[in-house]
């Protein structure tokens, strides 16, 4: 029986039961491997009560009142968190969490991470680093069809659906219909498939990749590509546009949010995107609209386009200058802009602008900015990113008002600028 699952950015999800672990191929939903040893994890105590992808190349387990990180690139606990150093507790790392363990958890994806407990769930917000205001809930109380207590495992790979556990028992959650729409036994589970690198950041997606997570967004009418450069389905490597071609995307909506260009506010398309700029796109509406406010309009100052230099990578088409955001909060609407809300800004004492904001604006810049160090390149480019990631006043590819050095930070006092792959190629 099913005791914690977990998709990793291999396109691999791994299912942990009492003797051992299940592999899977999430491209395919078919099973790999049966019965492993918790000895191929190197560090793991064994088998954990559950399992979190948190992102920045990380993985968390839980075992009871403690937990690990387990580090994707050398495939091992990392050193701190074995012996002889001290067990690390959920009371002093994750406060907010029950502190003598939690059943299941689960990365949606947005910017925030599931716990289960019992009867109860808590929302963890991966921006501030903590347990969202108003938590625990009860699970029956915002899980349609999801047993009132007792899950034993959580799992999302990136695409529509997640599949909760208990006992000997799963069950399939629809994620645009924030509702149980199937169910099985656990010996037979299978989940459908998701295209490859549904959980990769945007950053370390290969074109090919990208190119199938675009299909499968399309499919599902969270975006649309222009007449220029059509959408045609196949199968998986076959569709067009191709890996290689840059995109057109008209209208200029991704996921229900309008992209408004400050620049050219009556634009119809945002053209010349890279495909894993594209993917980018979508992840950073997911991140900016997943709890209250309600962002209704992402604004920039340029996607696809920028600059005299055409190697630059906003003209590669692999860059995004996010300029601001409007929307509501309880029925009042708003409308932030980086310039007004951040960067014009007097300096608070910790020497930030951003912290002399308005709450909203606050949380919905830092949320930007957090989407873009975990998605887009964040201290390094592809493989030379590194753990930890930079921190808001601190230097990197994500660059901001109150950015860690002179000249970028005022040359970026109105927008956040994000981007894949190298500066110029």
């Amino acid at each position: 029986m099913p005791r914690s699952a977990i998709a990793w950015p291999t396109d691999k999800t791994y299912v942990f039961d009492d003797d051992g672990y299940r592999r899977l191929d999430s491209t395919t939903g078919g099973t790999e491997q049966t019965g492993a040893p918790f000895s191929n994890w190197p560090g793991l105590p064994g088998r954990p009560d559950a399992a979190l992808l948190w992102g920045g190349g990380k993985a968390y387990f839980f075992f009871g009142p403690t937990y690990v990180r387990y580090d994707l690139t050398s495939d091992k606990v990392d050193p701190e968190y074995l012996p002889p150093s001290v067990p690390s507790t959920l009371a002093g790392g994750w406060p907010g969490l029950w502190p003598d363990g939690v059943d299941a958890a689960v990365n949606w994806g947005n910017g925030k991470c599931y716990f289960f407990r019992g009867g109860e769930y808590l929302r963890w917000d991966i921006v501030s680093d903590r347990a969202d205001p108003g938590y625990p809930r009860p699970i029956a109380e915002s899980w349609p069809g999801i047993w009132p207590e007792g899950v034993d495992a959580v799992l999302y790979q990136g695409g529509a659906k997640a599949y909760f556990f208990r006992g000997a028992e799963w069950r399939r959650f629809d994620l645009a219909a924030d509702q149980v729409d199937a169910g099985g036994q656990a010996s037979a589970f299978a989940p459908d498939p998701v295209p490859a690198g549904a959980v990769t950041a945007a950053r370390h997606l290969t074109p090919a990749q990208a190119n199938q997570v675009m299909a499968d967004l399309v499919r599902r009418g969270l975006l649309s590509l222009s007449s220029r450069t059509p959408f045609v389905d196949g199968p998986p490597g076959s569709v067009a546009p191709r890996a290689d071609a840059r995109v057109v995307i008209e209208p200029t909506i991704v996921n229900g949010i309008a992209f408004t260009n400050v620049l050219n506010t009556a634009a119809t398309l945002i053209d010349n995107v890279d495909q894993r700029m594209l993917v980018a796109l979508y992840r950073f509406t997911r991140w900016i609209n997943s709890s209250a406010p309600d962002v209704t309009t992402i604004r920039h100052k340029g996607i696809g386009h920028g600059g005299p230099n055409p190697k630059d990578c906003h003209n590669q088409g692999r860059a995004m200058d996010f300029s601001g955001v409007v929307g509501s909060l309880d029925g009042t609407g708003f409308g932030f802009t980086v310039a007004d809300h951040w960067g014009n800004l007097p300096i608070a004492a910790s020497g930030r602008r951003l912290d002399s904001a308005d709450p909203t604006a606050h949380l919905l810049f830092a949320t930007a900015f957090r989407f873009g160090v975990f998605e887009c390149e964040s201290n390094g480019i592809g493989p030379g990113n590194h753990w930890p990631q930079p921190e808001l006043g601190g230097t990197g590819f994500v660059i901001y008002p109150d950015y860690g050095q002179e000249p970028l930070r005022s040359k970026h006092n109105d927008h956040v600028h994000m981007q894949i792959g190298v500066t110029q190629i």
